[in-house]
């Protein structure tokens, strides 16, 4: 089953691997985001595999060494989506440095749009801001299901007599499964898991450039966004090519442009 880090080409032996690289990467990272929580020092490499690293606020007595409390993969790909924010998102297991936000793609409610909930990297730099509020946003699709056909003609013979959702479509499975359930403490906060529909415009196989593994890489023209898809070659179904129709399960990671 694919992570957060396979899908975007990231594999290691065992706890000890992961932790070692890590580090490392922590300690190249040249790019720093202040924030209330502390600094992310944010690893970037030439394919668009980024590392968001959480590192801990500078305590007296510490003489400059910073812990790190936790890190974010994200891909940053070319493409911005217009977002009408409305609420922020903590859940309980985030440290100071996660969240999410959820917001109306295209406008807002009542203007017949569709809601999204993206995890945002920079959550802590953003967390404090008024809202409701328009923000572009950089949007990454981390997919878990990845399945590809040649043509819309294709993605509709393979549902047979099955119901099945428009070739280009988007729906938060995230925000739906929390409005549905509740734990002791109430409803539980929505995820930025979703499921999508699109056209492929452009599609790549690109390489890890820390592990050598391969990853997918697709632009796909959704429901009223275009949206960079990264996926684990182990879990993509069927050829994927540029003109055909895809349908992934996804979860979505967000940087804010503005």
């Amino acid at each position: 089953m694919a992570s957060n880090m396979s899908t975007i080409g990231f594999a290691f032996q065992g706890e000890h691997e992961f932790q070692n690289t890590m580090v490392r990467l922590a300690e190249a990272a040249r790019e720093r985001l202040s924030c209330s929580a502390g600094e992310y020092a944010i690893w970037r490499s030439r394919t668009g595999v980024e590392i968001w690293f959480h590192l801990q606020a500078v305590s007296a007595g510490s003489e400059g060494e910073r812990g790190i409390d936790g890190l974010t993969p994200f891909f940053e790909g070319s493409h911005a989506t217009t977002l009408a924010v409305d609420t922020m998102i903590s859940r309980p297991g985030d440290n100071a440095f996660e969240g999410a936000f959820s917001g109306w793609v295209g406008g807002d409610d009542e203007a017949g749009s569709y809601p999204m909930v993206f995890d945002a990297v920079d959550f802590a730099a953003h967390r404090d801001r008024a809202l409701p509020a328009t923000w572009n946003v950089r949007l990454s699709a981390f997919a878990r299901e990845l399945k590809a056909f040649a043509s819309v003609e294709d993605y509709y013979d393979a549902r047979g007599d099955e119901p099945s959702f428009a070739p280009q479509a988007f729906v938060p499975i995230g925000l739906f499964a929390a409005a549905s359930e509740e734990d002791d403490g109430g409803r539980l906060p929505p995820s930025s898991q979703a499921l999508l529909t699109g056209r492929v415009l452009e599609t790549q196989l690109l390489r890890n450039e820390e592990t050598g593994r391969a990853f997918h890489w697709l632009s796909v023209e959704s429901l009223g966004a275009t949206l960079d898809v990264v996926a684990d070659p182990d879990i993509v179904s069927g050829e994927i090519v540029a003109g055909g129709t895809v349908e992934v399960v996804c979860l979505l990671f967000g940087r804010i442009l503005d």
